[in-house]
């Protein structure tokens, strides 16, 4: 069976068709449109009409895509920005007009939930894993074994939402990393009772950045992303470089896309505190997200 998931995230619109046969999953086609639906949502509460728009017509764009592909299964979601907005009615409902579609609004939980199955995918189900999800608007924590969740967070920090907190220089660069670092730890105290994981996945553009700039990859190769390990060390040594670089140098800078030059900063400094403060080596990235999770679980 032909089935489609398409995301509306805070910062991006992204589908995924696969061919799901006797519970194995192919993947068909892949896109994703970065429409920054969740700009000033922090700041207003509302999402803006110009992002609504562009990102209605992206996921028409994407229905469309998905049924020429023989997709009569599209399921859409909608996460933490559209979750946090006074007017989701009127953005759901403009996605219906435009898309001919309805789209699901996902608790903190569920979306972690759903990272979580769609990150695990094909892995050891014997092994303790806690899954990381870097968006946008949020960061989901989830910890699991044997495909069973134990716990699982979403928390009011992601890439875009900390870049409206707390702006980049005029040239693009990121200064007061130390305030950052501080503000995202205060929200990890939640997870003080957590018990060390034994492996820790990490899906979304942050990591699956991290990767493609480590390997200085100048198009993007999914392949090799896919169980890349990024060490504590690493992570941090990208932290420092971008930080210091203005915008348009970041916007050179091999295996990172030009969109996500002005983001990517903010998304490392979670990264970081959560690999330090759960006294974490390493990660592994994944590219199995949210959109696998949707598709296994029908």
């Amino acid at each position: 069976m032909i089935r489609a998931a398409i995301d509306i995230g805070t910062n991006s619109v992204r589908l995924l068709v696969a061919d799901v046969r006797e519970g194995i999953l192919y993947p068909l086609y892949r896109e994703m449109a970065t429409t920054r639906l969740g700009t000033g949502v922090h700041k207003t509460g509302k999402l803006g009409r110009e992002p609504m728009h562009n990102t209605a017509a992206a996921v028409a764009g994407m229905v469309a895509q998905a049924q020429d592909r023989g997709a009569r299964n599209i399921v859409v979601v909608a996460t933490s920005a559209v979750r946090d907005a006074v007017n989701r009615k009127e953005f759901l409902q403009l996605c219906y007009d435009v898309a001919g579609v309805e789209v699901s609004v996902l608790s903190g939980p569920e979306e972690a939930r759903l990272s979580y199955t769609g990150a695990v995918y094909g892995e050891n189900a014997k092994s303790r894993f806690l899954v990381i999800d870097i968006g946008g608007g949020s960061t989901e924590m989830v910890l699991g074994r044997n495909g069973e969740l134990e716990e699982a967070i979403s928390l009011d920090i992601g890439a875009v939402r900390l870049s409206e907190l707390f702006p980049a220089g005029t040239d693009g660069t990121v200064p007061h990393l130390d305030t950052i670092r501080d503000y995202v730890i205060k929200q990890l105290a939640v997870t003080s009772s957590w018990e060390r994981p034994g492996r820790m996945l990490g899906v979304g553009g942050t990591t699956t950045s991290l990767a493609a700039m480590e390997q200085h990859l100048p198009v993007y190769d999914s392949s090799r992303v896919q169980g890349y390990y990024l060490s504590l060390a690493t992570v941090r040594a990208w932290l420092t470089r971008l930080a210091a670089m203005t915008l348009s140098e970041r916007g050179q800078v091999a295996g990172l896309q030009s969109k996500r030059a002005d983001i990517i900063v903010y998304g490392i400094v979670i990264l970081v505190c959560i690999l330090e403060y759960l006294a974490m080596d390493e990660i592994m990235v994944s590219e199995q997200d949210i959109l696998e999770g949707i598709i296994i679980t029908g």
